[in-house]
């Protein structure tokens, strides 16, 4: 479907406007609450409307909960608004346009979008929706043709029957369903894509998550894709990754297991990417469900059915099983994720045993393990008419929240239905810690009682959970429930138990139990010191004072989680980074690389502490190295991260070139030609301006982009320049005899050069010019400073960042330099002689100075000069230097001679005597001064004509 063109006003003009439409217009809200909407109909908060009837200024709000129809297109226009919340739903009968909305006018922070028959399109700059969006096509932040496109942020599921584009730099959190999904550069998408026919991630993009479709292209450079990749075809473009598993869908997979890979990473097979495993078997390995040992009659008890891809269900079987469990035949579908929550009930009471039934089938046996302590059941539930349930939010590790414990028993009316018991007392109950996963533990739950105080259901707060626990008095309220606050030091699964013995009393003989377990995850990840300044496209090193980069999963008291790594399913942690500068438009941040893992490795298990190994980021910069769990911490909401302190990344080295002059003119400045032997082939004249290019460069020699003018942090200071002998790059500013050559600007007095200044940078290319300026050049006067000799010059490049690294050009990095024959050059101008009657043709040379004298420069091409660089001076007899005509406006050597038609040329001035002629203005090619004589002398005071010819 054809997206229609939007046409962008410029900011100036469209603030101007909205000020001038805010003053004279007093806007309207259309609120769909429940109240009437003019040109809709309306039952409570559902609404059906012909069109969205809405003035220049209007804003429509759907509350949370309301759902409204519109039968045809709806464009919210700048000066209009939409606020949306909650679980408000729009849906719109045709294309739903809000791409040219003023941002803070869109307030959509919940709810669902849908476009049942057009698109749906979003673009005004950094547009922030919280939504769920259903279209036929959609286009975030505008076509990726379009460069003026300004990115997104989307949090929320995106399903498109057709095509998804979305612009560069824009953000989505939530998974993406479409034909085909075509992203900008620098997109980042968290969460998991399902594309029928393309996908394709263009540059310095990240998704975070899972990747099934047909053909997929990771385009260059620095294109990531953390999770498992199931494709029919994949294009990997350089320094294109796929961290996990890429499984090609060809059914020889199971022999050449990368098949559909097309491999321009750069990467070899195996390393950092790509690594490609066999298709999964066609159905799960076996199902497991995790449920209470006790559960009351009164009321549905969950369990968690999930189905496994391998024998200890650390995999998930995600394609997808229908699931009928018994008691009560509950059917569900693991889905995607591999698992789903049922509920099954006995309200006669008594024991039943789980079964399970499934399509496809599994190829092993069921099995169960308790919820509470991770241990392998015979699959009995003990339904009793009376008991505590146990449950708790997930949590932070040493983050104080509540756990719920509710006393219930079954109506003596209605079996099926619980009510509380314990209204409004206070009860003392036996509390146990036991760790479900992982395993094994050091330290117990803390539960605070009626008094405030924490109790340790262990011997002491230090110690492990023990079979004794603790008795804790506990407030119940009303409905029977107690809710009093946890503590617990590390992560997992912690499972808890409770029981209640009557000491007497009304309640004299009871006895009862219940189980639950809490999911506590790590409050943050904190990375060891790095060392402050690296290098683009290296691994990042660790301050001087580690060996290697750490990560520490902590709890909110900055303490190590010793048992995170140690869970039954490995809790994937990745390595990213948040830029912190620089930003300006076009500035690059691409992914970082590295890898972290917390799994136990044969010197034992993590505790709680890895190493972090290749962390890699390919740009000029400063950044914040991010570890974040792949997914939410034992398949739970909780999203546990931490980032490094700032990190600043300078060039890896540069490369110093000669810039050649415009295409239709002799290559920079002039060539080599025998005799003068030059290891480049190029030559310059000292004090010649020449340009010379500089670019930072990354480790793999490409160009960095925000070594840039715009990056204010390195604006102030320069890259240094400097010239060494070509043979040896030891010499400074050579020739040694005679000393003092340096780097100038080129005039006849010339100012010292040490470097180009980062002003002059653009996306990490630098240009100057400057010249190479010997101690002396050519001189009439008797007696001058010795003259160089041809000298090969090399040119080196070199940057300090806070004086702690030194970046240079050398090619011991990696870099470039260029290299130059600088030549002593003058202009040779000879003495002529002849009749007055007829001009005076004069054959200049450019020449340069060698051990044995001057030679005519045959590489010299470019040199020039204007008839107004003639200098004609000292004019005897009869000849008036004014009244001399020279033929031509300007002259260039070529081979290093002024020849032919392009020679010198004196008109025939028609009186005797003679002029001295030379050139001016040309610092690097001083003149020597030819005498010319029109006329011949013979005897006597008098000059003649000759006369014979």
């Amino acid at each position: 479907m054809r997206l229609p063109t939007i046409v962008r006003i410029p900011p100036a003009l469209v603030g101007l406007l909205f000020l001038l439409s805010t003053s004279l217009l007093q806007a309207a809200t259309l609120n769909f609450n429940g109240s009437a909407v003019t040109g809709c109909s309306n039952s409570g908060a559902v609404y059906t409307c012909a069109s969205l009837q809405m003035g220049s200024t209007d804003v429509a709000v759907i509350a949370s909960g309301a759902r409204v129809t519109v039968n045809r297109d709806v464009t919210i226009e700048y000066n209009q608004g939409l606020t949306m919340s909650g679980t408000a739903m729009l849906t719109v009968r045709g294309n739903l346009d809000v791409s040219n909305t003023y941002p803070p006018n869109l307030n959509i922070s919940g709810g669902t979008l849908v476009s049942t028959a057009g698109f749906f399109a979003g673009a005004q700059g950094n547009q922030v929706i919280v939504a769920d969006i259903t279209a036929e096509s959609m286009r975030l932040g505008g076509s990726p043709s379009q460069a003026w496109a300004s990115p997104v942020q989307i949090r929320g599921n995106l399903t498109a029957t057709n095509d998804i584009s979305i612009a560069s730099r824009s953000n989505i959190t939530g998974s993406i369903s479409a034909r085909n999904v075509v992203t900008d550069s620098s997109v980042v998408i968290n969460g998991d894509v399902d594309v029928s026919s393309n996908l394709i991630l263009a540059s310095a993009s990240t998704l975070n998550g899972n990747v099934e479709g047909g053909s997929v292209t990771l385009k260059a450079s620095e294109t990531t894709i953390t999770g498992n990749a199931l494709v029919d075809f994949l294009t990997l473009e350089w320094h294109g990754r796929v961290q996990q598993t890429i499984t090609c869908k060809s059914p020889l997979s199971w022999i050449i297991p990368c098949i559909c890979v097309a491999n321009g990473s750069g990467y070899l097979f195996g390393s950092n990417s790509p690594q490609c495993g066999a298709r999964p078997p066609s159905g799960p390995h076996h199902f497991q469900i995790a449920h209470p040992a006790e559960a009351l009659s009164c009321a549905p008890e969950k369990v968690t059915v999930t189905a496994c891809s391998n024998a200890d269900c650390s995999s998930a079987y995600t394609s997808g099983a229908q699931v009928v469990v018994a008691p009560g035949a509950v059917q569900a579908s693991t889905g995607s994720s591999g698992s789903a929550d049922l509920y099954v009930s006995n309200t006669a009471g008594g024991t039943s045993t789980l079964s399970l039934t499934s399509t496809p089938g599994a190829s092993n046996a069921l099995v169960c393990k308790n919820s509470s302590t991770g241990s392998v059941s015979n699959c009995q539930i003990q339904f009793k008419p009376s008991g505590l349930q146990v449950s708790g939010n997930p949590r932070y590790a040493e983050d104080s929240a509540a756990i719920t414990i509710s006393s219930l028993q079954a109506s003596p009316s209605n079996p099926s239905a619980c009510v509380p018991l314990f209204k409004n007392q206070v009860k003392t109950i036996k509390l146990k810690c036991n760790y479900a996963d992982p395993g094994t533990g050091t330290l117990p739950a803390r539960i605070q009682n009626t008094a405030g105080a924490y109790v340790a259901l262990a011997g002491n707060a230090t110690s492990a959970c023990t079979t004794a626990g603790a008795d804790v008095a506990l407030q119940f309220d009303a409905n029977g429930e107690a809710r009093p606050l946890m503590l617990y030091a590390d992560v997992g699964l912690l499972g808890l138990n409770a029981t209640y013995s009557s000491p007497g009393g009304s309640d004299s003989g009871l006895v009862m139990s219940g189980s639950g377990s809490v999911i506590v995850a790590p409050k943050a990840f904190l990375f060891s010191a790095i060392a402050p300044t690296q290098r683009a496209g290296l691994p990042a090193l660790p301050a001087a004072s580690a060996t290697s980069i750490t990560v520490s999963a902590v709890n909110a008291s900055n303490v190590v989680t010793r048992n995170f790594g140690r869970e039954s399913k490995e809790q994937k942690v990745l390595l990213g980074r948040t830029l912190v500068e620089p930003i300006f438009s076009g500035s690059a941040n691409p992914a970082a690389s590295g890898s972290v893992s917390f799994l136990s490795s044969n010197s034992g298990p993590s505790n709680g502490v890895a190493t972090a190994s290749s962390m890699i980021w390919p740009e000029v910069g400063q950044i914040k190295f991010t570890a974040t769990l792949q997914t939410g911490y034992m398949d739970s909401a909780l999203q546990s991260t931490g980032s490094s302190a700032p990190v600043t990344f300078v060039p890896h080295h540069f490369v110093t070139e000669l810039v050649d002059a415009a295409s239709n003119q002799p290559p920079f400045p002039y060539t080599c030609v025998a005799p003068l032997v030059c290891p480049s082939t190029r030559a310059v004249y000292s004090r010649q301006p020449f340009p010379l290019r500089v670019t930072a460069r990354k480790a793999d020699d490409t160009t960095t982009v925000n070594f840039d003018a715009r990056y204010a942090a390195i604006n102030a200071t320069q890259v240094a320049l400097r010239g060494y002998d070509a043979a040896t790059g030891l010499v400074d500013s050579p020739p040694a005899t005679p000393a003092g050559s340096s780097l100038t600007d080129g005039p006849a007095t010339p100012a010292a050069v040490t470097g180009i200044g980062l002003a002059n940078f653009t996306s990490g290319v630098g240009t100057r010019n400057l010249a190479y300026s010997f101690p002396g050049a050519f001189s009439l006067t008797p007696g001058g400073t010795a003259l160089a000799p041809p000298t090969d010059l090399l040119l080196r490049a070199s940057y300090s960042y806070a004086g702690s690294v030194l970046v240079t050009s050398l090619p011991a990095e990696l870099g470039k330099e260029a290299q130059v024959t600088v030549l002593t050059g003058r202009i040779f101008v000879p003495n002529s002689f002849g009749a007055y009657q007829l001009p005076a043709r004069l054959s200049l040379q450019s020449q340069y100075w060698t051990s044995a004298g001057w030679r005519v420069n045959l590489g010299d091409r470019a040199s020039s000069f204007s008839r107004a660089q003639v200098m004609l001076a000292n004019c005897l007899k009869s000849l008036v230097c004014s009244a001399l005509q020279v033929n031509g406006q300007s002259f260039i050597f070529s081979g290093g001679e002024l020849v032919g038609s392009g020679r010198l040329v004196l008109q025939a001035p028609g009186a005797a005597g003679s002029v001295d002629v030379s050139v001016t203005g040309l610092p690097y090619l001083p003149s020597t001064v030819g005498r010319v004589v029109f006329g011949i002398s013979r005897s006597g005071p008098v000059l003649y004509m000759r006369e014979m010819y």
